[in-house]
């Protein structure tokens, strides 16, 4: 980049707007941290202790597992807690009662559960279901957990080999769940000790406070001695020596307290009421770090009354405290039960409760005295009608107010303001000091606010990981550590110097002008495509053909006999209608190599690798090399990228063949006149990218609109007859494409719906499934893409003008747009073709970026402080990228507009479909005379070396053809070809007909999608759950008739 210079004392306005962008740019981060820290706190989170608990797995691998341990009181307890951690997805059952679920993808997700309510006298069974997506390994469990019978009575919970375990339910015989009492737990396989190798295990947050459930209830049933239906209950708490973290609790009417910090002070508070009382909730003003739960409030003494759990640290101030509780029923007399702990900073906890030392009437208000009278108690937890309470975290505080935005704002604006006004005046201390222009010292000192800008977003970044509190950015010592580091770096004003830089300079051009410079982007390039490459090889044929490449994988073949892809369906040759190009390469590595999951991968994962060059090619002409290679490198770690390059899937090659036409048009129409071999090349890659997947056509109407506005208010371009000549032959393949489905398809009666029906184009947007925000969500927002589009749209004010950028984002924009109103269908793989458009763009975005802020720093006087901070800022920005665009170092899961929802190829090491184990599972166990449902027949015949029997398809859920050539003429399903069968009837008769009969349903979702009612309750009652995998199930129905006995176990 060039030093731009400028007369002595003189800035251009650019500039000096650039200057104020990175101050004010702090400033708002900086306001952001205060008001987030301070303002509006949020919710507690706090790890789980789970003590000496082991984890533990089933004996044998497996990805499913369901836990269980018998545990026999004498009595009903009067305290019951459970902390529960498992791998990815787990539910607790007590009693056969669901108490709680976790779920997130690659996470050891974790809750804490108050159970008493759900345990009784005699024998309990206290089981936990897990199902992992995540691989290599088990589902693994850890538990720790307490139980207190009347009397003192005290039973722990932990995981240990003790437990018992079975990979399926279907290890229980007969009507009994796999939970009941009833079950011989004794028969289950033991547990394993998991082999952890790493010594510490980051398992998720949680909202509840432990102690909550730990600690002991205590206290007593409260109410007036006049036993009215309106009662004022308050109470002074202990003196605090120093702040601590708990405000004054109220309800209603009452609104103490200011805010402080250093500790917590959880509060549980319920309230009753008489029999004909309606239904009301009390909200007091409390809450946490910007949580509130009101108290429950019960339509009648012999409904079950809730102890809800406040945090009201946010209250608690120095000094005197108080918590005042209003209750106001209908009838009967006004009650209250309460308890509560205060945590001190040294870790020591001071306990409240209700008794008779509370006081009934209002609180005394300076040196007026209180006109109140003491409550008196009638029972304890656990008394009568009530029993003992069960606990719950009450619901946080809804801070959407307008009050609490104009104070949001306040704060923020209020903090930009002062950062603004300290940078003026500082400067013109600078200034005087040094005696230079008042607009140098300036840009040099908002040079320094950009690496703290920077340094500030990227410390948000644990908050979107699991691994951390969602808050734990947002503490004291980084606003505190901010602000000092913003006033420290000031001094570097005073070693503020020309000559270092200019040094430098010419050092970086004597660099500039070796041979090795010319080289070294190549070199950069070849090892990040390596890099790719073995990250793309790597467990490339690990996980089972799902049902789309098997489709692909089958037609291929028949490229060997008749040169074009096709199956024999309805006893004709029926070829290939979608994905045409896609089977060649296919076909070639099978040749070369066999059929097999690596090989039939081994050509997604080429062009998944050489996308990475085309797009370090494509920033390189388009940008720069510093673009190319960066967007390359991010490319080439993305889980996205990388997952569906070991998929042979169409993806890879659309994607592949889609950003080549992109980057060749854009070579087309970037000189005058229109560069012919570009163009021509262009449209062959656009006919490929076209049968490769014909929704890639949106390709033309965006690149139409992208020529435009590159050459806006030019229009000779219309004149350029070999563009002509490029369009008809593109038109021509795209119209044969369509004449190929349609004729294909009229020999055959089809009923139902599928993506065949979506021949082209449509007004989606007139229609109810319309939906705008789909892929804001799958592209734009998806986890790994959120700060790529923030640059994006942040960069486009300073890069619109660059005519690469605006060739990249219109392409990117138009079809997003098209997709989104034009595509009757929607999907998150329908936008991955042009996915690499918001990396290049976000990319280009920041780099320009990192150059406007070192020109800055050329025209602040090319000092050797401004250049470091000019690249500390830009460093951090592309740092900041890079480790929210991967899962390597920061798991960035939560970070999506949708929250902790990925896709199923989002993650690294999570398991789609297992085909290959259900259908090895029952060729295994198949037996003369056994009849076969598989969910995916033309998978399952792949993987068991043995076709299916027929398909059950009860709701007519999928496109369902009809053959003529059966001998009793019927519906077939369209993968293999296998009668479908379509109600319960015909199941009955195959099950009738069959000696046993297995039901694959794989995967387990379009089993519930595909069946009616009737069906799944039929098999559910006759039915046993042979086998579990990811995401599939293997059910047998034996044909005998007699009742199965209850609860026995083979």
């Amino acid at each position: 980049m060039p030093i731009l210079s400028t007369p002595t004392g003189h800035l251009p306005s650019r500039a000096r707007r650039w200057s104020w962008a990175l101050v004010l740019a702090c400033g708002l981060m900086l306001g952001y941290y205060v008001q987030q820290t301070y303002f509006s706190p949020k919710q507690r989170q706090y790890q789980l202790d789970f003590g000496d608990a082991q984890w533990i797995e089933p004996p044998e691998v497996a990805p499913l597992a369901y836990f269980r341990k018998e545990v026999f009181l004498s009595a009903r307890p009067e305290q019951a807690w459970v902390e529960v951690a498992a791998t990815d997805d787990y539910e607790l059952i007590v009693n056969s009662h669901t108490v709680g679920k976790e779920a997130a993808v690659k996470t050891r997700v974790a809750g804490i559960y108050d159970i008493k309510k759900r345990l009784k006298a005699g024998t309990n069974v206290i089981a936990v279901s897990i199902s992992r997506t995540s691989y290599p390994g088990s589902a693994q469990l850890l538990v720790r957990g307490l139980i207190k019978e009347h009397g003192g009575r005290v039973t722990s919970l932990l995981s240990d080999e003790h437990w018992r375990v079975a990979a399926n339910t279907g290890i229980v015989e007969g009507s009994a769940e796999w939970t009941s009492p009833l079950v011989e737990e004794e028969l289950w396989p033991n547990a394993r000790r998991s082999v952890i190798k790493e010594k510490a295990i980051p398992i998720a947050w949680v909202e509840t406070n432990p102690l909550l459930l730990q600690l002991p209830t205590s206290g007593s049933w409260i109410m007036a001695e006049s036993a009215g239906t309106e009662a004022v209950f308050w109470k002074q708490l202990p003196h605090l020596a120093a702040p601590t973290a708990s405000p004054s609790q109220n309800r209603e009417e009452t609104q103490p307290g200011v805010g402080a910090k250093g500790s917590e002070a959880p509060a549980k508070t319920t309230s009753t009421a008489s029999a004909s009382q309606n239904r009301e909730e009390t909200q007091p003003e409390v809450g946490a770090k910007g949580s509130e739960a009101p108290a429950k409030t019960t339509t009648s003494l012999f409904e079950p009354v809730v102890l809800s759990a406040y945090d009201i640290s946010y209250w608690i101030k120095k000094g005197p405290n108080a918590i005042v509780a209003a209750v106001r029923t209908d009838h009967g007399p006004a009650c209250l039960f309460a308890n509560g702990f205060l945590v001190r900073k040294d870790g020591s906890t001071a306990r409240f409760e209700t008794n008779s030392g509370w006081q009934i009437g209002d609180q005394p208000a300076g040196n007026q005295p209180a006109q109140s009278h003491r409550a008196i108690e009638f029972g304890k937890d656990g008394s009568a009608p009530w029993g003992y309470l069960s606990q719950d975290l009450a619901r946080p505080i809804d801070r959407s107010g307008f009050a609490t935005l104009a104070k949001s704002c306040m704060v923020i604006s209020s903090t930009a303001i002062a950062i603004v006004a300290v940078w003026l005046l500082v400067s013109a201390i600078a200034a005087g000091r040094r005696r230079e222009p008042f607009n140098y010292a300036m840009s040099r000192d908002a040079l320094f606010h950009g690496p703290i800008a920077a340094g500030l977003l990227l410390l948000i970044l644990p908050n979107y990981d699991l691994r951390f509190p969602t808050s734990w950015s947002f503490q004291p010592k980084f606003v505190i550590g901010a602000i000092l580091v913003l006033l420290a770096i000031r001094l570097l004003h005073l070693w503020a110097n020309g000559r270092t830089a200019f040094g430098l300079k010419s050092r970086m051009a004597q660099l500039r002008q070796t041979e090795f410079r010319a080289v070294l982007p190549y070199l950069l390039l070849a090892a990040i495509m390596a890099l790719g490459l073995g990250l793309r090889y790597h467990n490339l044929g690990y996980m089972s053909f799902d049902h789309d490449e098997m489709g692909l994988v089958t037609k291929s073949k028949g490229i060997y006999k008749l040169g074009f892809p096709y199956l024999i369906w309805a006893g004709q040759v029926r070829w290939l209608t979608t994905y045409e190009a896609v089977p060649y390469p296919l076909a070639l590595s099978g040749l070369i190599f066999g059929y097999s999951e690596w090989s039939m991968r081994l050509p997604a994962c080429v062009m998944g690798t050489l996308c990475i060059g085309i797009i370090a090619l494509m920033g390189r002409r388009l940008f720069n090399w510093r673009v190319g290679l960066f967007a390359a490198f991010v490319y080439a770690c993305m889980p996205l990228n990388i997952r569906w390059a070991q998929n042979a899937f169409y993806l890879s090659q659309c994607q592949f063949m889609s950003i080549l036409t992109i980057w060749l048009f854009y070579e087309a129409i970037r000189v005058r006149p229109l560069h012919r071999r570009y163009q021509t090349a262009a449209s062959a890659a656009f006919c490929l990218a076209y049968l490769s997947w014909e929704g890639s056509g949106f390709l033309l109407p965006a690149l139409f609109i992208a020529l435009m506005v590159v050459r806006w208010g030019e229009w000779w371009w219309l004149k350029e007859f070999h563009l002509y000549r490029c369009l008809f032959f593109m038109a021509a393949v795209v119209i044969a494409e369509y004449c190929s489905r349609t004729i294909a398809g009229i020999p055959y009666l089809m009923i139902g719906s599928g993506l065949s029906n979506i021949a082209g184009p449509s007004l989606f947007f007139l229609t109810p499934a319309y939906t705008p925000e789909f892929y804001i969500d799958k592209l734009w927002l998806v986890e790994n893409h959120v700060f790529f589009t923030i640059m994006i749209f942040l960069g486009l004010p300073f890069c619109w003008a660059h005519r690469g950028f605006r060739y990249v984002f219109t392409v990117l924009v138009m079809l997003w747009f098209l997709h989104t109103n034009f595509l009757a269908a929607l999907s998150p793989r329908y936008c991955y073709y042009y996915q690499p458009l918001v990396i290049l763009a976000g990319t280009a975005a920041a780099v320009m970026l990192y150059d406007r802020v070192v020109s800055l720093a050329y025209r602040e006087g090319n000092s050797t402080v401004a250049r470091v901070a000019a690249h500390a800022t830009g460093l951090a920005v592309m740092t900041l990228l890079f480790l929210q665009s991967n899962e390597w170092l920061m798991k960035e899961y939560s970070l999506s507009s949708r929250g902790d929802e990925p896709g199923l190829m989002t993650r690294m090491n999570t398991y789609r479909y297992d085909y290959r184990g259900a259908a090895q599972y029952v060729k295994s166990h198949f037996q003369p005379g056994d009849a076969i449902l598989p969910g995916i027949p033309h998978v399952f015949a792949y993987y068991a070396g043995m076709p299916g029997d027929y398909v059950l398809d009860t709701l007519l859920g999928t496109k369902t053809g009809y053959n003529q050539l059966l001998a009793v003429p019927g519906f077939i399903d369209k993968f293999a070809g296998l009668p479908v069968l379509r109600n319960l009837t015909e199941l009955r008769d195959v099950v009738s007909r069959s000696h046993r009969t297995w039901v694959v349903f794989a995967p387990y979702s379009s089993f519930e999608k595909l069946s009616n009612p009737n069906v799944l309750d039929y098999l559910n009652q006759t039915a046993k759950v042979e086998f579990e995998t990811y995401r599939a199930k293997v059910m047998l129905v034996e044909r005998a008739t007699q009742p199965k006995s209850i609860a026995k176990t083979p």
